[in-house]
């Protein structure tokens, strides 16, 4: 027998082990993953009572460019059990999401295949590619950086990305987030406000062995200098994201749309901008 539903307390365990298996984190990590992000926990698929898939599905909200709000989950660490692949528990699981998630009034659902090769594995269960970056590398050069809390990035990110469609995170999920920032230890990991010439800039900044920059949001003409901040603040060269559209950018995100939402609104989202994504 076949059972999908949201993991019950004897249930856990074994989800928080796949979870470990899959993508290497500990009960730490995923802990503060559903404590912030999707408290109703993980989505399992059971056969016979036994673990065969799971996935987390936090909301979030995709905004257009014209302001309406559109309601999103995202299909976040989505994991078979080891010895089950290639028997499709991944798609009966991804095609249950899109179900519950029509059920709850949702618009679409969105992820981010990792590795990219994911992206035909997701394209066959009803995704497509969008949500289009590109990467640059900077070398350190210091300029006005000042770390601010979730509450504050948030509000900021959002005026960055008032006129562009974008994937809209809770205050809890940009303290996620900060989280991540932090983990390594390493100097100049957090999130910050950036003062450049064309006004502010924000950027999550993951200071790891090699630092990476998961988004840098500030006007065109000081993206180089903003990752040269984000750079100086980690005494290194990071890698930095920023948005960009499908004409001379990489897809990083894939989104399907659910039954019902209009094609008007289909056609305004799918270069927009994800950015964290927890990955």
């Amino acid at each position: 027998m076949i059972e999908i539903h949201h993991a019950r307390p004897p249930e856990r365990d074994s989800a928080e082990e796949l979870w470990r298996s899959a993508f290497g984190d500990g009960p730490e990590f995923q802990r503060e993953f559903y404590r912030l992000c999707a408290p109703e926990g993980p989505l399992v698929l059971l056969e016979d009572g036994e673990l065969r898939s799971a996935l987390a599905l936090p909301r979030v909200s995709m905004i257009l460019a014209d302001g309406r709000r559109l309601r999103a989950g995202y299909v976040y660490a989505l994991a078979t059990r080891p010895g089950f692949g290639g028997q499709g528990w991944a798609s009966t699981l991804l095609q249950c999401a899109a179900g519950l998630a029509r059920d709850w009034g949702l618009d679409c659902l969105i992820t981010v295949p990792e590795p990219s090769s994911l992206f035909a594995f997701y394209e066959k269960n009803g995704f497509r590619p969008g949500f289009y970056l590109r990467n640059i590398t900077a070398q350190p050069v210091p300029a006005p950086a000042v770390p601010v809390s979730p509450a504050e990035y948030n509000t900021l990110r959002e005026q960055l990305l008032s006129s562009r469609a974008h994937v809209s995170c809770t205050e809890d999920q940009i303290a996620f987030q900060q989280y991540l920032c932090g983990l390594s230890g390493r100097p100049g990991g957090g999130l910050y406000r950036l003062e450049l010439a064309h006004g502010p800039g924000c950027a999550a900044v993951e200071s790891l062995e090699r630092p990476v920059v998961k988004e840098l949001l500030c006007a065109p003409e000081d993206v180089e200098r903003g990752a040269a901040a984000c750079a100086a603040l980690c005494g290194a060269p990071v890698t930095a994201r920023f948005p960009s559209d499908a004409a001379d950018g990489t897809p990083f995100g894939a989104i399907r749309w659910l039954e019902g939402t209009p094609a008007s609104i289909r056609s305004k989202a799918g270069e927009g901008w994800l950015g964290l994504a927890f990955d």
